[in-house]
């Protein structure tokens, strides 16, 4: 004899506790903080105050992975919490605003990089330009891109959450790589050193 009892279509998840949302604020505060320095370090790079020595690892370079990776570390934590306890809206608008205005300071020091090639006749350095413009989008694409899988949070369990934005922040760290290694070779490859 079938069952005529009605299928539960939505579960309402556990409140989350004191704990669960003070570091769901708290991830979210941070984020925001690590969007706006990887701004200040664009303004900083774009005024040539932060020097940009694409031949060699420096300060530029290494200051800006540890930034994407503390953002990394961040929304991973987030994507971790309950579902009461996250709030995937503010995430998406939060890095919708300030990933904007990043994107396009960084696509303005990228014109502004080409411009300079004008004067230059080093071929290496355009493989340069469009390496440093695309580690400049990425730090703001990452929240973005974590906003969005958390979106689902309402249909999707805790791990698919977290293996969804493990999955983003393992192509943020390919590309950021790729990008900050290109121009090294590139210089290499015109020196004759292979």
């Amino acid at each position: 004899m079938m069952s005529t009892q009605p299928v539960t279509l939505w579960v309402e998840p556990e409140p989350a506790t004191r704990s669960e949302r003070l570091i769901a604020i708290s991830t979210i505060c941070l984020i925001g903080v690590g969007m706006v320095l990887a701004i200040l370090h664009l303004f900083l790079m774009i005024t040539g105050l932060v020097p940009i020595n694409t031949g060699e690892w420096g300060f530029a370079d290494v200051s800006y992975l540890a930034l994407t990776a503390l953002l990394s570390v961040l929304v991973l934590v987030h994507a971790s919490l309950g579902e009461d306890a996250l709030r995937p809206r503010t995430m998406i608008v939060l890095s919708s605003v300030i990933g904007g205005i990043g994107t396009l300071m960084a696509l303005a020091k990228g014109w502004l990089m080409l411009i300079g090639l004008l004067y230059s006749d080093e071929s290496w350095r355009e493989s340069a330009v469009l390496a440093l413009v695309v580690m400049s989008i990425v730090p703001f694409a990452l929240p973005f891109a974590s906003g969005v899988v958390l979106a689902r949070n309402d249909f999707e369990p805790v791990k698919w959450r977290v293996r969804a934005v493990s999955i983003a922040v393992g192509a943020a760290a390919l590309i950021i790589t790729l990008a900050a290694l290109i121009p090294r070779w590139a210089r290499l490859a015109e020196m004759g050193v292979w």
